[in-house]
């Protein structure tokens, strides 16, 4: 997930794109923090069957206090990081985390997106994920989005 992350922000910054690559994201989220939200399940990934490849990872939280309204069950989205060489490999990601979130209960999946990126806006938007208000941490302000749940069957174990 760390190289995905690195690839991401070398991306950022040859597209002009100011966000993980200005917000010393590195410092604010060392290797420790991925080790405990791998040890409390939260990672998630998306593998390239043909080559092995992790081509997509993000964390999905129980909790985030980014957002004053928590009383309806969600998954939250965190570090979402996709391979760019793989064209729909995040769409691919977000559809699969919608659904573990919807079989475990889940009445929404959020996600916040930087202000400033009005591509990744258009994204967001385009995959159904609205937005409802805004964050501000640290350096960040971002837009907070979310998108409701159809229910589904609980995945088996």
């Amino acid at each position: 997930m760390l190289a995905l992350i690195h690839q991401r922000i070398a991306w950022m910054d040859q597209v002009g794109i100011r966000q993980w690559n200005v917000t010393d994201y590195d410092g604010v989220y060392p290797p420790e923090y991925y080790q405990l939200c791998y040890q409390k399940g939260e990672l998630f990934a998306l593998e390239d069957t043909a080559s092995g490849q992790i081509v997509c990872a993000g964390a999905l939280k129980e909790q985030d206090d980014r957002w004053p309204d928590a009383s309806q069950p969600a998954f939250y989205l965190h570090h979402l990081a996709a391979d760019p060489a793989h064209k729909g490999a995040g769409r691919i990601f977000l559809r699969a985390a919608e659904a573990y979130a919807a079989g475990a209960g889940k009445v929404y999946f959020r996600l916040d997106s930087a202000i400033d990126n009005p591509k990744l806006t258009a994204y967001y938007e385009a995959q159904g994920y609205l937005p409802v208000g805004r964050c501000v941490d640290g350096a960040y302000e971002g837009i907070l989005r979310q998108k409701p749940l159809s229910p589904h069957p609980a995945p088996s174990t």
